[in-house]
């Protein structure tokens, strides 16, 4: 526990001391070796680190109620095709969903008054991020179902600490312990309610199709991730919830903490909105929400890739157990059974950026500008100099559609609403370890204002999944 207060002084002092070498930390995870950034390129596709494991051994996956982290390593890898497939496949679909759950999300979390009013920031995007997420993710029958908003939002926080608390109890006593341990029964309790609500769901569309093919008329087409899991599971059995809860603890907090503190940097220098605005305006009225106006906001795309410099989510990326000994450069060898991260610290390095402690929305946009950093100065790209996604075959797969997500978002949220931070509150990430959270506690002020240009009317290119326009 000592190190969730100490961490980053016990990171700092065993950096100073081996800057270009691995090194060794005892986490509150247990032993760590750490790499160096420079070892993220050469690891990136080792196939005998495994991120699965890693996952597993942290969360206890075989305990009841924690079965979603053993999801992430599936026999048939459904989770990772759904992601890279069919979400990618479909990417041209979903901006229409996405504009439309915001469009109602922030008139019901924000509403439409004029004068300022305040709200804890974390609470207000977890809401709003979970209810886009579902819509794309559920479709229209959960997605504003209260009861799966708060098991989608809560799961994660309970259960990582519950997880945090069996870490404490010996391996032996884990299997009857967890049964007696609020924080478990809790967990148990989040995915019994995920199954009821996902199994009802299944069972009403399985019934709709059936009756479709016994009257002649065409089946009912569903465009979300309930249905392409059961196109990537290969006939092998899988539980629809559990998968369900992994996508929410791998897509919608991480999707939160980057929105929200991008929000909270902005309402700490309110001189920074205008131009994003005015980005905005010029691409949507040239396109309206085509595919193409999000990659066109490259200063948006910028501010998102630097709140992510700025405060990554961890200072440990790329977390990996080896199956087997390996051999990396420099003659290192990790042995079976070690746990590995690298250290994200590039990320702030100042021979790599200058001025890293400032907050600069137009520190990527200008490299994009500089030959052959086109591709590397985009959100969605990983290296070991920006390793907030990961890098290499186990690089966040999501990644595209939550860029497109907490575009959509920002749009909706910076035309519609002035903000600020309200007083005595900073952008200032929690930080736990070497976990940079955002600040549960900080709060932030809107007021509805006269948008420029009503984005809520903007025709929508009817695009294929494969990409045309119809």
């Amino acid at each position: 526990m000592d190190f969730l207060r100490t961490g980053m002084k016990v990171i700092d002092k065993a950096r100073s001391r081996n800057s270009e070498t691995p090194f060794r930390v005892l986490s509150e995870n247990g032993d760590l070796t750490v790499l160096p950034p420079r070892f993220a390129h050469s690891i990136r596709n080792e196939d005998n680190l495994s991120f699965g494991e890693f996952i597993k051994a942290d969360f206890h996956y075989r305990i009841p109620g924690f079965e979603p982290f053993g999801f992430v390593d599936h026999d048939s890898q459904i989770l990772q095709s759904v992601a890279r497939k069919q979400l990618t496949k479909y990417f041209n679909t979903v901006t229409k969903p996405l504009s439309l759950e915001t469009e109602f999300a922030a008139r019901r979390i924000f509403g439409e008054s004029a004068d300022w009013q305040e709200v804890p920031a974390k609470d207000a995007i977890l809401d709003l991020v979970a209810r886009l997420s579902s819509r794309v993710f559920l479709g229209e029958e959960l997605c504003r179902n209260e009861e799966w908003l708060r098991v989608t939002k809560d799961y994660t926080v309970v259960s990582f600490m519950a997880a945090m608390k069996l870490t404490f109890v010996p391996h032996s006593l884990r299997p009857l312990l967890h049964w007696f341990l609020p924080g478990c029964k809790l967990v148990r309790q989040h995915l019994a309610k995920a199954r009821t609500l996902i199994s009802a769901v299944i069972e009403s569309r399985r019934l709709l199709k059936k009756r479709a093919v016994e009257e002649g008329v065409d089946i009912p087409d569903y465009n979300d991730a309930i249905e392409w899991a059961e196109l990537e599971c290969k006939g092998q059995y899988y539980d629809a919830a559990v998968f369900q809860l992994t996508l929410s603890f791998a897509a919608i907090h991480t999707t939160t903490d980057l929105l929200a503190q991008t929000m909270l940097f902005l309402a700490n220098e309110p001189d920074l909105i205008e131009p994003l605005r005015e980005e905005i305006i010029q691409v949507l009225k040239a396109e309206g929400w085509k595919k193409s106006a999000l990659y066109n906001m490259k200063l948006m795309d910028s501010a998102f890739k630097e709140t992510q410099r700025m405060k990554p989510n961890s200072m440990f990326q790329m977390r990996r157990i080896a199956t087997k000994d390996i051999k990396l450069e420099d003659g290192i060898t990790i042995r079976h059974g070690e746990r590995v991260v690298v250290d994200a610290s590039a990320m702030k390095d100042p021979k790599i950026h200058q001025d890293v402690d400032k907050y600069d929305i137009y520190r990527f946009k200008r490299m994009r500008e500089e030959p052959g950093n086109v591709h590397k100065a985009q959100l969605v790209t990983t290296s070991p100099d920006h390793l907030a996604f990961g890098h290499g075959q186990h690089a966040c797969p999501g990644r595209f559609f939550a860029s497109n997500e907490v575009k959509v978002a920002l749009c909706h949220l910076l035309l519609k609403y002035d903000w600020k931070l309200a007083p005595g509150n900073t952008a200032d990430p929690f930080v736990a370890g070497v976990g940079r959270q955002i600040n549960p506690k900080t709060v932030i002020m809107f007021k509805r204002r006269e948008e420029e240009l009503d984005i809520d009317s903007l025709d929508f290119a009817t695009e294929t999944a494969e990409g045309g326009v119809a």
